[in-house]
Formats: C-alpha cells, structure tokens, sequence
C-alpha cells in the first residue's frame, strides 16, 4: 500500500462485518500506514441518517482536501 486509506463502517452492517475492518484497520496502523477509520455505531450497510450522510461527506472532504492538496494521492 502506497498511498493514505480513509475506511467508513457502519457498525450494524451485516455485509461488511465490522470486526474485519477493525483488523484491516488495527493492521495497516501496526505497519505505520496512513489510515482513518470512521464507525457509525448506529448504520449498518449504507448510510440513511441525515447527520450520517453530512459527516460522511465531511469526512471524504476533508480527506481528498488533506491528501490531493499535499500530492499524495496523485500518481
């Protein structure tokens, strides 16, 4: 892996259990890459609260604004 990793879980997602990317996560971080990791305790497989969706958003923002401002995400 080369490049930051932003990981969005909704904690009640049946698809994608959240212990996975909690060891996904937790591993990454161990071998000291750059990764946010963001849980909605109260979503599951998609986001359908409002204030989910605008702290979604928010966070993909500020993510692409800290890594593309910087030229780290390009090739």
């Amino acid at each position: 892996m080369t490049k930051p990793m932003l990981i969005i879980q909704g904690a009640n997602d049946p698809r994608v259990v959240k212990r996975e990317s909690d060891q996904i996560a937790e591993a990454l971080k161990g071998k000291g890459f750059d990764v946010q990791y963001l849980v909605l305790e109260d979503e599951g497989h998609g986001f359908s609260k409002k204030a989910n969706e605008i702290l979604v958003n928010r966070t993909i923002l500020e993510f692409f604004d800290k890594y593309v401002e910087a030229g780290v995400l390009a090739e």
